[in-house]
């Protein structure tokens, strides 16, 4: 366990060093390592959204064909307030659980472990999202993800994440992100299972990684779609998590 631990570090130390695409820092419980069920959980969401029209950063930051929010990451008046800082904001989510989709989620991985509250349960994963920049959103609409928000950055950044966090398994909330992580991915080992299992499973083997990582691709937390289809989700990812 010790040289285990020894090797994550170097691991992590050397992505954070060298790593050249991710803008937004994963949160990492600190029972991550620990995981659940001794596996290590990452999940993965589609983007962070700034509805803060007024501010005078706005335009720019959130420009969605710059991509990139980097430039604001001490200077947003919205994060600089509060002492915060943007490429946070992955735990920010997590920590304030004022989304519902967080808790919806918590509430579901809490059976594992057999214990209901929230902070806990999280502590066992990590989380970010795909989209290394924020999104424009009105400020009172909802604003989706969309294809032509998505760049090649996202993709890198999503892999020095997997080999910064050495995840058993990475849960994919939604469907916007699918073709690259999936159908188009060139780490990807079992096209059959992905297909024997419509869709929700399949690994990935990557170089410098000890292990396959299983993706497994859910209805996302916030819609309706998570609870019609629990069963199967559940089916899938109870069967990943115990074997």
């Amino acid at each position: 366990m010790h040289r285990e631990r020894q090797r994550y570090d170097f691991l992590f130390l050397y992505t954070y060093i060298t790593m050249k695409k991710q803008f937004f820092r994963p949160f990492v419980g600190k029972y991550y390592t620990r995981g659940i069920k001794g596996k290590k959980i990452l999940v993965i969401g589609a983007s962070f959204y700034c509805n803060r029209v007024k501010c005078p950063y706005f335009a720019e930051c959130t420009n969605v064909d710059v991509k990139d929010s980097a430039p604001y990451d001490n200077i947003c008046p919205e994060y600089v307030d509060e002492g915060k800082k943007l490429h946070l904001e992955p735990s920010y989510c997590v920590e304030d659980y004022v989304p519902q989709t967080y808790q919806r989620f918590a509430s579901y991985i809490g059976r594992f472990l057999g214990i209901t509250d929230y902070d806990t349960i999280w502590q066992h994963m990590a989380f970010t999202n795909y989209v290394q920049f924020m999104l424009p959103a009105d400020e009172n609409c909802y604003r989706g993800t969309y294809l032509s928000d998505l760049s090649e950055r996202d993709y890198e950044a999503f892999n020095e994440v997997l080999m910064e966090l050495q995840p058993d398994i990475v849960v994919v909330w939604g469907s916007i992100i699918n073709s690259r992580l999936k159908e188009c991915n060139q780490y990807l080992v079992d096209i059959k299972e992905l297909e024997e299992t419509n869709s929700y499973v399949c690994h990935l083997d990557m170089p410098g990684l000890n292990h396959p990582i299983a993706l497994i691709n859910p209805y996302h937390p916030s819609s309706s779609a998570w609870y019609i289809a629990m069963d199967a989700f559940n089916n899938y990812f109870t069967n990943l998590i115990t074997k």
